[in-house]
């Protein structure tokens, strides 16, 4: 594709200026935790920015299980070998407890990590920078290797940060089966400098630390906005920013909020050109409750999202200062789409684009709270050269949920060239009558996975049999492309004629992004959450413990359980792949009999 005379013109409406007057706004709000004054202020600014926009907009009321932790209830204290008190903050959600002990070292804090480390009963000193999340590095420590705290060292940077944040390894609210494993042990976090004291000192030798922390935690009210562009179809794309935010908060997420707000404006005033509708929202509890607004609105608008939502875009921290290359990412089913229409967008301008890795990786990061309702996610952003990565650190930025994450850590061109890549994104998705899903990409996915995960298994478990499933399915995905393209190219001038042909289409399309992403990057499936673990979230989770099965000794029960659930799990894949590809045949010869 190339860039229409009208896709021109909708990107020439893109506002720099209020863009930039939407991230001024909420900066100078600062840290706008959901359940606290700021962030009702925000609400209702969100609320009156949209009513002045004509979009249609509500803030419904809802319980979200947040944490406060108190700011000043915290300390170390290094004991021996000599006596030193480091400044620290809370994580929101650990448990309040004054803890001592042995202090260890346990980089990443990661389930490797820990292998040939003694932590049980003593305090984990982990490094921020490096994975995992730090959800999954609490949970690690306290649920799985027995410490009785964590200490996490901040981003490098060139001022003493503490970078705030959320140690709750439950996503969402809980239920009656994890409301235990919410912090289970006191979590603080100390600047990058006194990280590397304390790790010289463990290069000497033992290390005594008494560590405290204190907060709130539990189900507060709070409100979430959320706004509704109507198209012609009940079909919508969802784009989603979150709303609460530590720290002073500029570039995460005041940029977020404003683009959310420029796209509504932006596709009220073509709504009639649109197919599809565009939902959009400001979740609460991404900071303070690990992604409680999202799965809120999963749950409570299931019907809605399960029969209608086409994409997910997630609307958090798309740029920043000296983010300047233009790039995009997303479930293999939307990939090329993606991929091709912001790379036709910075050619068009002359500007850089950045290839996506060769391998999608699905990231539990963000309010990605769809995978397991099978709703194809993307993300649409701007990336960095190696110079200025160097430069500002790792991930978000040195400055991260801290309060040196400052309006100057912004850029309104780069946040202008931001807003075009996602408009263009979302005008294509709600007007291309025909969804440009490609399903033999998803095809080849799932093959390379389940081929990487047959070599691991070594003789221990046979994925034979799903992977000949597998290589039916990419036979029938490829037709099915080749029908779908056929019958795009035939509504490239009118859908006019064609609009049963389009609604087979696109239903089959949906549907097999339904059927298999479950399978594909969730353990728990459907509906529910995983955990907030980078460890958990790899090609086709329920079989990655091949790996473990071939290291264990066949005669013992451990090895015979894991065989077990793993027999099962090969049954969930070669159902979804006999499902998604008995629903490829049927939708081409109803589309060739159209």
């Amino acid at each position: 594709m190339v860039l229409t005379d009208f896709e021109r013109e909708v990107l020439a409406e893109v506002s720099k200026e209020r863009c930039w007057e939407h991230v001024e706004w909420f900066a100078d709000v600062g840290e706008k935790l959901s359940g606290t004054p700021e962030n009702e202020k925000s609400v209702d600014y969100i609320l009156s920015v949209l009513n002045g926009y004509g979009v249609e907009a509500e803030a419904p009321e809802f319980q979200a299980w947040l944490g406060f932790p108190r700011l000043f209830d915290a300390e170390v204290k290094v004991l021996e070998p000599e006596r030193r008190a480091l400044d620290c903050v809370a994580f929101a959600q650990c448990a309040s407890a004054s803890v001592e002990g042995d202090l260890v070292f346990a980089e990443g804090g990661g389930l490797k990590d820990y292998e040939g480390l003694d932590s049980r009963g003593k305090i984990v000193l982990v490094d921020f920078s490096k994975p995992p999340a730090r959800p999954w590095k609490n949970y690690v420590a306290g649920v799985l290797e027995g410490a009785v705290g964590q200490i996490v060292i901040s981003h490098a940077g060139p001022k003493r940060a503490l970078n705030r944040g959320t140690v709750k390894s439950v996503w969402g609210n809980p239920t009656p089966e994890n409301i235990d494993d919410i912090g289970r042990i006191p979590v603080v976090n100390i600047c990058r400098e006194d990280g590397e004291y304390l790790m010289r000192l463990l290069e000497r030798g033992p290390v005594r630390v008494r560590m405290r922390a204190e907060g709130l935690r539990g189900f507060h009210q709070t409100r979430q906005p959320m706004a509704r562009v109507a198209g012609s179809t009940p079909e919508f794309v969802l784009l989603g920013s979150h709303m609460d935010a530590w720290g002073a908060a500029a570039t995460c997420n005041a940029l977020g909020c404003a683009s959310t707000l420029e796209a509504a404006r932006l596709m009220t005033k073509y709504r009639s050109h649109l197919r599809r509708g565009l939902e959009l929202l400001w979740f609460q509890g991404h900071e303070t409750g690990i992604m409680t607004g999202s799965t809120w609105y999963l749950d409570n608008f299931w019907d809605n999202l399960s029969s209608n939502c086409v994409a997910y875009l997630n609307n958090d921290t798309t740029n920043m200062i000296h983010s300047t290359i233009y790039t995009a990412d997303g479930d293999p089913v939307i990939r090329d789409f993606l991929v091709s229409t912001v790379r036709e967008l910075a050619e068009e301008e002359g500007a850089p684009f950045r290839e996506p890795q060769p391998k999608y990786t699905p990231s539990k990061t963000g309010d990605q709270s769809f995978y397991g309702i099978g709703i194809p996610s993307a993300r649409v952003k701007m990336t960095f050269t190696p110079e200025a990565r160097e430069e500002i650190g790792a991930g978000g930025g040195w400055w991260y949920h801290s309060e040196h994450d400052t309006l100057d850590k912004c850029d309104p061109d780069t946040m202008y060239m931001a807003e075009k890549a996602q408009t263009l994104v979302l005008l294509r998705l709600c007007t291309l009558p025909v969804l440009p899903y490609r399903i033999e990409t998803l095809a080849d996915w799932m093959l390379d996975a389940l081929g990487e995960l047959e070599g691991r298994a070594e003789v221990t478990l046979s994925l034979e049999g799903i992977i000949e499933k597998a290589a039916r399915f990419k036979v029938r995905a490829a037709e099915l492309d080749e029908a779908t393209s056929k019958l795009s190219a035939r509504c490239r001038e009118s859908a006019k004629g064609h609009e049963v042909e389009i609604k087979v289409a696109n239903e089959c399309m949906m549907k097999i992004s339904r059927t298999l992403n479950p399978v594909n990057y969730t353990l728990r499936g459907r509906y529910e959450q995983d955990y907030y673990g980078a460890e958990y979230v790899m090609p086709i989770p329920i079989l990655q413990p091949v790996s473990k099965l071939a290291a264990l000794n066949p005669n013992t029960s451990e090895y015979k359980a894991l065989r077990t659930k793993l027999v099962r799990a090969r049954n969930a894949v070669s159902d979804a792949l006999e499902d998604a590809t008995w629903i490829s045949e049927l939708t081409i010869n109803r589309i060739v009999k159209t």
